[in-house]
């Protein structure tokens, strides 16, 4: 669920999911941020986000928990140059937060607002090779490896190594379906217990 009022890339941008609001950071808000991917265990996980400025082309916001508006990590996306039909996304969720599937949905809700806007045919991400968590979370939001890099370490000490990943318009869509399909809570059934 997105409220778009200025064409779903400035300043009215918001993303809902159940649990977070995908929204433009406010100073307050970019500082919590700073402060959240300082944390050594994060920054080690942290490749450089696609894009550094905003409009159209690209987006830095930030994740916050639709409960209470606490910040809770950072996502952005951006075209890619020269690939017409491509843009790259990226999330990260604080320490705080980990393991409890933030990161997942955050995604997802990425995925499917740069889909959206019916002109992107393939959602690219880069995670660092050393972070199996962020491997975990791309995987299950249907990504496929596509080989290796290097990147600007978020930091910007240096360049890091990264494993590349794509989500093709079409094997999207199928997701989604086969998702409407077979989510009981979606299709308006009633959970059941299957265990054996």
């Amino acid at each position: 669920m997105q409220d778009d009022t200025d064409g779903g890339y400035g300043t009215g941008l918001r993303i809902l999911t159940r649990r977070l609001a995908i929204r433009p950071a406010s100073p307050a808000d970019r500082a919590v941020i700073a402060s959240l991917a300082a944390n050594p265990r994060v920054a080690e996980t942290l490749a450089a986000a696609p894009g550094e400025g905003s409009g159209p082309d690209c987006a830095r916001l930030a994740i916050a928990a639709r409960e209470d508006a606490s910040v809770m990590g950072e996502a952005s996306w951006a075209t890619l140059p020269g690939k017409p039909g491509a843009r790259e996304i990226a999330a990260w969720i604080g320490e705080a937060h980990w393991g409890r599937g933030y990161a997942t949905e955050a995604v997802q809700a990425l995925i499917d607002h740069v889909f959206g806007d019916g002109r992107t045919e393939f959602v690219w991400c880069a995670t660092r090779a050393s972070s199996a968590r962020s491997r975990r979370v791309v995987e299950k939001c249907g990504f496929q490896y596509r080989g290796t890099g290097m990147v600007r370490a978020a930091s910007r000490s240096g360049a890091v190594p990264v494993e590349r990943f794509v989500l093709e318009r079409r094997n999207w869509e199928s997701l989604k379906a086969w998702g409407a399909v077979n989510n009981p809570m979606e299709a308006g059934h009633a959970p059941r217990d299957n265990a054996a």
